[in-house]
């Protein structure tokens, strides 16, 4: 192994029960022969979230090519467990589809997340949903109200995480769960091989991870402000009639 809020989306979801968030006992992932390891921010030393250099230009081109709408997927892989304790493998990208969103909005539905199950089952039967992202076009990598209920109530397992990106601003950021709580992480670890690790470099020297206390304040104003001019104030609607995901795998 080599090392080198504003409240303004309005996010529905339909609920159907996620497959078993199940474990893979065996390899670490950060540990595969020929994988080179490339921070992302200030990660913990120990690489416990691993996001494949794949997925993370997976996530940066479906905001690319719907740049003026918010756009959102899941994060497929493994939570492996190895001597070392749980580490997250986040392999594959998946755009929700079937969905209706704008500048501050995403809603998921029925027919979103039977897409997402019908791929897993045929094309991607070893991967599991292990967390979710979504874009800020424009206005900046942080975590709103509503981003953070999304991560408590579907997204709360261990080992899942959530990512948000803003490709115009070329920055991420992530954010997982612990004890209830949604926290921001210093960082993640990218993997890619060694043929790859150029193009990777290149691409992380031009990536900034999360964002300053200040800037997410300025951020959040702005955006606020220009969500009530445009669009108006939108409220988060639920569906009381439906069960949350199972707190096994949420």
């Amino acid at each position: 192994m080599e090392t080198a809020e504003p409240q303004s989306e309005d996010l529905e979801i339909e609920v159907t029960p996620l497959p078993p968030a199940t474990e893979t006992v065996g390899e670490d992932p950060a540990e595969r022969d020929g994988q080179v390891l490339l921070a992302l921010g200030k990660p913990l030393h120990d690489a416990c979230h691993l996001l494949l250099y794949p997925c993370l230009k997976q996530i940066l081109a479906h905001g690319q090519r719907q740049a003026e709408t918010e756009v959102a997927g899941v994060l497929l892989g493994r939570i492996w467990r190895c001597p070392r304790g749980l580490v997250t493998e986040m392999a594959e990208a998946l755009p929700a589809e079937k969905t209706e969103a704008g500048l501050g909005h995403v809603t998921f539905s029925h027919q979103t997340w039977d897409e997402i199950y019908s791929y897993l089952e045929t094309s991607a039967p070893g991967l599991r949903i292990v967390g979710w992202y979504h874009t800020h076009p424009g206005f900046g990598v942080f975590y709103s109200e509503q981003d953070r209920f999304i991560q408590r109530n579907f997204f709360r397992a261990e080992g899942q995480l959530g990512i948000v990106a803003d490709p115009s601003r070329q920055a991420v950021a992530a954010y997982h769960c612990r004890e209830g709580e949604v926290l921001d992480l210093p960082g993640l670890w990218v993997g890619t091989t060694r043929e790859s690790a150029a193009a990777a470099r290149r691409l992380l020297s031009r990536l900034s991870y999360a964002a300053s206390e200040r800037e997410k304040k300025s951020l959040a104003r702005r955006v606020t402000e220009a969500v009530r001019n445009t669009l108006g104030v939108m409220e988060v609607r639920g569906r009381r009639d439906q069960r949350p995901f199972p707190p096994s795998v949420c």
